[in-house]
């Protein structure tokens, strides 16, 4: 399943400034946290971020409705878009910790 890019979100600043300022842990393969407010959806997702397809990333969510997509997660994977990190990443968040990770 293809999912859109966040437009708008209140989480998508923090992940972005914790993605650049982890890009040694994040390149060498070691998870980054990512600490939000409390709450939200718990999941584990596996996303693809595709270099020059800014419409969207591929994920293994086995969700039939893409507008109920983890808004945390979305907001990762729109950071990752961002700050040029292509490939395969596991993003996974539980009350407010998301981590990701390269795979």
């Amino acid at each position: 399943m293809k999912i859109r890019y966040a437009i708008r979100s209140s989480f998508t600043e923090d992940c972005e400034n914790t993605v650049r300022s982890h890009a040694e842990s994040l390149n060498g393969g070691s998870p980054v946290v990512v600490n939000l407010k409390p709450g939200g959806y718990s999941g584990q997702v596996k996303v693809d971020i595709i270099d020059g397809d800014p419409d969207g990333f591929c994920v293994d969510w086995k969700g039939s409705d893409p507008t109920r997509f983890p808004a945390r997660i979305k907001a990762a994977a729109t950071a990752l878009y961002r700050c040029k990190y292509f490939g395969k990443f596991l993003i996974t968040h539980a009350n407010g910790k998301l981590t990701i990770r390269r795979i």
